[in-house]
C-alpha cells in the first residue's frame, strides 16, 4: 500500500450519523489513495458505526479517546496518531469539494507549514447564518487568487505534523482556537499559504440563538487563550482597545460581503450585532478564571453542528 501523504483528523464525539456526509466527501477526494482517515470518538459503542463499515472502509482508523474527552483534546489525539507528514483538522460541518485536498497537499509539499482552503457558505437560506459565515470565515471567501497569508482558517486547514507535535503539551489548548497557534508559529518563522482552489462549504447555525451560543462560547475561549499570560495591566489595555477589534471584524466582514457574487442584504444587517457578541465575549474571556469551563463551552457548541442547522432548508449535504 502507498504510504499516506496527508492524514485527516475528524472528531466524531457523537454517532457516526453526524459525520457520514463529511466521510462521503473524503471518500470522493481525487487523492483518496493518498489519505489516512482518522476518526476520534468517545467510544466505538457511542460512535455506532453502520453494519459492514469496517469491511467497506478497512483503512479508516478509529481512536477511542474516552467518555469525557473535549473536542480540542480529540483533535490533538488525531494529530498524534497521524502517520503522514501533514494533517488536516476537519470540522464535522465543513465539506471539502472533490479536488480540495489535492490542491492543499500540492502546496504543502512546496514547504509551507500550513495551507488553508477557501470557503463558500453551506447555508443558503438563513440570513443570520450567512452573516456568521462572513464574520468567521469571510476573510477566505470570494477570492480569485491565493497566496501567502499571515493567517489561514484555524480548522479545515492542513498543517505540518512536525510543527504541531513540536507544540508538545501546548497542543491541546492550541487546538481550541488555532489563531493563537498560528500567531506562535509565525514568530518562529513558519509560513502559511491560502489556496483559493481548495474549496470547502462551511455551515453555521440556522438560528439567531444558535449563532449567539457559538460566537459567545468561542469568543470567551479565544479571549481566555490570548490573555492567559497577560498581566492585569495588559488585560486592562486589551479591554480598552476592544472597540477597535469590533471595527476591524465588522469591516472585514463587509469586505467579504463585497467580494461575493451574490450579496444578500439581510446578511449584512446581522453583521454588526454578531460582531459585538463575538468581540464582547472575547473581552469577557480576558478576565476568565475558569479555564476548564471555557474549554468545555467551545467543545459543546462546536461538535455535532447538525443540531444547529435547519435540516429541511439547508442541510449539511455536499453542495456539488
Amino acid at each position: 500500500m502507498t504510504a499516506p501523504r496527508l492524514s485527516v483528523a475528524l472528531a466524531a464525539l457523537d454517532s457516526y450519523s453526524h459525520v457520514d456526509e463529511v466521510h462521503r466527501c473524503l471518500e470522493a477526494q481525487t487523492i483518496r489513495p493518498l489519505l489516512e482517515l482518522i476518526f476520534i470518538c468517545r467510544s466505538e459503542a457511542q460512535l455506532a458505526l453502520p453494519t459492514g463499515f469496517k469491511t467497506a472502509y478497512p483503512d479508516v482508523i478509529v481512536i477511542e479517546a474516552g467518555e469525557h474527552v473535549l473536542l480540542n483534546e480529540a483533535r490533538a489525539a488525531g494529530v498524534r496518531q497521524a502517520s503522514a507528514p501533514y494533517v488536516l483538522i476537519l470540522e464535522d460541518h465543513c465539506l471539502p469539494f472533490p479536488d480540495s485536498l489535492h490542491y492543499m497537499l500540492s502546496r504543502l509539499e512546496e514547504g509551507w507549514t500550513a495551507v488553508g482552503p477557501a470557503f463558500v457558505s453551506g447555508n443558503t437560506v438563513s440570513s443570520v447564518a450567512l452573516a456568521a459565515n462572513l464574520l468567521t470565515y469571510g476573510q477566505w471567501m470570494g477570492w480569485k487568487v491565493g497566496g501567502e497569508r499571515r493567517f489561514v482558517s484555524g480548522y479545515n486547514s492542513a498543517f505540518s505534523v512536525k510543527a504541531l507535535l513540536a507544540r508538545a503539551d501546548r497542543l491541546e489548548e492550541d487546538l481550541v482556537a488555532p489563531s493563537t497557534l498560528q500567531m506562535s508559529l509565525v514568530t518562529e518563522g513558519h509560513r502559511f499559504y491560502f489556496e483559493q482552489r481548495a474549496l470547502m462549504a462551511h455551515w453555521e447555525s440556522s438560528t439567531s440563538n444558535g449563532v449567539r451560543q457559538i460566537l459567545a462560547k468561542n469568543g470567551r475561549a479565544l479571549g481566555m487563550l490570548r490573555g492567559r499570560d497577560w498581566s492585569v495591566w495588559q488585560r486592562i489595555l486589551a479591554s480598552a482597545l476592544n472597540p477597535l477589534l469590533v471595527s476591524h471584524r465588522f469591516l472585514r466582514g463587509v469586505g467579504a460581503f463585497k467580494r461575493l457574487d451574490k450579496r444578500p442584504l439581510p446578511a449584512l444587517v446581522y453583521l454588526m450585532p454578531l460582531t459585538l457578541i463575538w468581540t464582547l465575549s472575547e473581552l469577557r474571556g480576558y478576565w476568565c478564571v475558569n479555564r476548564r469551563e471555557a474549554l468545555e463551552g467551545v467543545s459543546h457548541v462546536e461538535h455535532n453542528r447538525q443540531r444547529f442547522v435547519d435540516a429541511s432548508r439547508e442541510p449539511i449535504r455536499k453542495p456539488y
